[in-house]
């Protein structure tokens, strides 16, 4: 859950990072939310904004050390395995979703080197010409 403005902004988180990092936001069936507006939960005929909601979650914990607040379950202290982290340093796992300047630094380093094998291969054919004068 997320307030309006938060909903509107994921499409920036994109554009600010150039591409690496996509958020969106589905419908429970899979399909993108296209207008926040029509997922707005209205409680009363009002926008039910995410500061009470969350206070609502928080107060409905048991006060479990008699201090007149509600404390979080241990069971929110571990992920249960929904957020994944890839550590990994292999050059496929880094490269599997290249964004817009990937390709672009890999079609630079493609041209360099070719501009490398040619000038090597110039160099080359013009110490076989200059020996073959000299022979």
């Amino acid at each position: 859950m997320a307030d309006l403005y938060s909903g509107q902004m994921l499409s920036a988180v994109t554009d600010m990072s150039y591409g690496i990092l996509a958020i969106v936001p589905k419908y429970a069936d899979g399909t993108p939310i296209t207008d926040f507006e029509d997922v707005i939960i209205t409680e009363n005929g009002r926008e039910l904004k995410a500061w009470d909601s969350i206070a609502r979650y928080m107060a409905s914990f048991a006060d479990t050390d008699g201090d007149g607040i509600a404390n979080v379950p241990a069971y929110y202290s571990t992920t249960h395995g929904r957020k994944l982290v890839d550590t990994s340093r292999s050059p496929l796992a880094l490269l599997k979703n290249p964004n817009k300047f990937t390709a672009v630094y890999a079609g630079l380093l493609a041209v360099a080197v070719l501009l490398i094998v040619l000038v090597v291969l110039l160099i080359r054919k013009l110490v076989k010409k200059a020996r073959r004068r000299a022979a």
